[in-house]
């Protein structure tokens, strides 16, 4: 069960605002042990990589999604600034 289930179209990213409030409260990431949990039971190296990859791979779609977002806003700032400068070539002529 590698975790390249997370690249799949019906897996659900978290909100990051969701992960945030997780973090505040338990002081570690979803699903990855506490660390006094690990001082205490300890932990299988192949299991933690497994989810170690995951929260790899979950980044991995926050960022694209992050990306995308900028390429979308970077488009609204061009056509912005082109009907800004149009505004002050009319404001100009009209003087």
């Amino acid at each position: 069960n590698w975790p390249d289930y997370v690249f799949e179209d019906g897996y659900v990213l978290r909100p990051l605002s969701e992960v945030d409030g997780f973090i505040k409260k338990n002081g570690h990431l979803p699903e990855i042990p506490k660390a006094s949990e690990v001082e205490t039971k300890g932990i299988a190296l192949g299991e933690m990589n497994k989810l170690l990859l995951k929260k790899v791979e979950e980044l991995t779609l926050y960022l694209i999604e992050r990306d995308k977002e900028l390429q979308r806003q970077r488009q609204v700032i061009d056509v912005l600034g082109s009907e800004l400068a149009e505004v002050r070539s009319l404001l100009n002529d009209a003087q």
